[in-house]
């Protein structure tokens, strides 16, 4: 576009612009503006009605985008230029010899949208009833991706234009992905929410292309109030299912939102009944997804109690979910209800604790094997199976664990080595230097008398110390022996945060005997920084393992071992449930909790009855 011309077009400059010959007014921009684009954008409404009087076709012309000046006004919200562009066309309609440019409210741009669609879009509430006054049929067209200008509305949160939208019945409530207006809606405003129930009442059971209705939506972003309205409006839309079977109280109870729950359950009491494509009722999805609250609601409220013990289309009751998903504190949960049942089978013939087993490290990891203690000590039995068969499987699991162990221990030489490298080098090219001088001191550090250094020396002996003997500790982890393997590296990951907090330390103090004579602030900051950050690593790396690495390791094999010479005895895993120490006193987790050494040692007879006995204190001793 010519630069003179364009510069009229933004400042207003009518006279220029009447002056100009049409090829001029022919002219684009790189965007394909043209001047009546941009007089219509920045809402020079003089400049506009003059270049539309002089050249009525430029009012048809479109952008890059597909937008004619009338999208530009409307985006803008300059209510002045939209009326005349109107009424304008409807002028040229009635003359024959400009008849081509009837329905410029209707033309839509590459996107498929109105001048209607992008006032809406911008919130332009004083066009949208123009518009809609001029054109009513205008809400409801659709653009390209199926949107109306309604569900603009709702997903923008703009109350007023809804309801003037809502006015005219034939208004289009279509969204995307086969959503409406009050799909959005539930999501922006509770307002637009409850005008739109108002005029499309049965909208509360449409659904979209995943099937999901308003009342999913609402119930997966947690708003009670919402979906309270929608309730009321139609509680039978809470038994409606999306494509993976999911109803309201699905949606919610994967979402943890208890509120949401007891409100759907007060509407639809028998909602507790529905099940999704697996079979699984919203109990089942609460121990899924971990959300303790729900599940301590349901375990609270005895008309519930059904679903503790409830069975998904593979069999599986929600402790089964739990144990599958590694969750300790679900399963202490579940086990702390009277009612549940701890040895149902599922339809591959696994009870829970089978599960447990089946998924137990045998090693470092102790969690699955916390949990299937905790299962067998709440009563929880193996399923009928041949205990050879149970001690082939821990065999192969121990191989297993032979070559994790291989692997962690590599790691751990690797760092040991290098720390060790670093502090060997640090302690020959001590901070400040050797003094140079003739006499007995001659080669000695020049800051030797200073605390700072007597730190630095200190720690980075220590830093060494330990990781050197690291090293050596994991020479022995290759052995074939259960305990020296799992102590050895044990022992070498507790060294090696010595060792580590050791070069830190060194490293803190040797910056301070450096830097602080001239920067003390300095050197006490980069101290600070340099000691914090063993500690961090530590909580971040030790903390969410905790209930991971509880307990002290025992190995499973030889504790079958313990249990007597029963190779061929098929009741084992049954009688294993009963759990009674020969004391009479319940069976205790914490007793099975010894070294492979004490197990070895220990020599105990079966009992008649084939029950378990663990080996107390005072067997161990003899």
């Amino acid at each position: 576009m010519d630069r003179k011309l364009f510069e009229a077009a933004t400042s207003g400059d009518v006279r220029f612009v009447q002056e100009a010959s049409e090829a001029l007014h022919r002219e684009v921009t790189v965007d394909g503006n043209s001047v009546l684009h941009i007089a219509a954008k920045l809402g020079h409404a003089e400049l506009a009605e003059a270049l539309c009087l002089k050249q009525p076709y430029l009012m048809k012309m479109s952008n890059s985008k597909g937008d004619t000046p009338l999208h530009c006004a409307a985006a803008a919200g300059h209510v002045a230029i939209v009326e005349f562009f109107v009424v304008h066309g409807d002028f040229l309609f009635e003359n024959p010899v400009f008849s081509e440019v009837y329905g410029v409210p209707w033309m839509t741009n590459d996107a498929g949208n109105t001048a209607l669609h992008e006032a809406t879009r911008n919130g332009h509430r004083a066009v949208v009833e123009l518009l809609m006054s001029a054109a009513p049929d205008l809400a409801d067209v659709e653009n390209a991706t199926g949107v109306s200008a309604l569900y603009m509305a709702a997903e923008r949160g703009s109350v007023e234009i809804a309801k003037e939208l809502l006015k005219y019945p034939t208004a289009s409530d279509e969204g995307p992905r086969g959503q409406t207006a009050l799909h959005a809606a539930v999501l922006r405003s509770y307002d637009i929410t409850e005008m739109i129930l108002g005029k499309k009442p049965n909208s509360v059971r449409d659904q979209d292309a995943t099937k999901s209705t308003p009342l999913h939506f609402a119930a997966a972003n947690g708003d009670i109030r919402m979906v309270q309205l929608l309730l009321q409006c139609d509680a039978k839309a809470a038994y409606i299912r999306d494509e993976d079977g999911l109803s309201t109280i699905h949606v919610a109870a994967n979402a943890g939102h208890l509120k949401i729950i007891e409100q759907v359950l007060e509407y639809c009491p028998d909602s507790m009944e529905l099940k999704n494509n697996t079979g699984r009722n919203f109990f089942h999805v609460a121990v899924e997804k971990k959300n303790l609250e729900v599940v301590k609601y349901v375990l609270r409220s005895p008309w519930l109690t059904e679903l503790v013990d409830a069975q998904d289309d593979d069999g599986n009751t929600p402790l089964h979910l739990a144990v599958i998903s590694r969750n300790k504190k679900m399963v202490k949960v579940l086990l702390s209800c009277a009612s549940v049942n701890a040895s149902v089978m599922n339809n591959s013939g696994h009870t829970p604790v089978d599960l447990a087993s089946s998924k137990v490290r045998i090693g470092i990891g102790l969690r699955m094997y916390n949990i299937m203690i905790d299962l067998m000590s709440h009563g929880s039995r193996f399923s009928p199976q041949r205990i050879d068969h149970i001690r082939s499987k821990l065999e192969r699991k121990q191989d297993e664990e032979i070559n994790r162990y291989r692997a962690l221990a590599n790691n751990l030489a690797i760092i040991a080595v290098l720390i060790a490298t670093v502090t060997f080098a640090a302690a020959f090219t001590l901070p400040g230097g050797y003094k140079n001088n003739p006499g007995p001191d001659a080669g000695t550090a020049i800051l030797s008398g200073t605390a700072a250094f007597k730190a630095f020396l200190i720690s980075d002996t220590l830093a060494m110390a330990s990781s050197i003997s690291v090293a050596i500790i994991l020479i022995y982890s290759g052995s074939l022996d259960h305990d020296v393997r799992l102590r050895s590296l044990m022992t070498a990951m507790k060294l090696l945060w010595v060792a580590a907090g050791g070069m830190s330390v060194a490293f803190a103090t040797g910056i301070y005997v450096a830097v602080a004579p001239a920067c003390e602030w300095l050197a006490v900051l980069v101290g600070v920084v340099a000691c914090s950050l063993p500690f961090v690593a530590f909580a971040v790396t030790y903390w969410p393992s905790a209930d991971y690495l509880s307990g002290v390791t025992v190995g499973l094999i030889p504790l079958l071992d313990k249990i007597g010479d029963c190779g061929t005895c098929s009741t084992f895993p049954g009688q294993l449930g009963r759990r009674q120490m020969s004391s009479g006193k319940r069976w205790n987790h914490k007793s099975v909790h010894l070294p492979m050494s004490h197990l070895k040692a220990a020599r105990h007879g079966r009992p008649d009855d084939m029950s378990f006995e663990t080996p107390t204190s005072s067997v161990l001793k003899d």
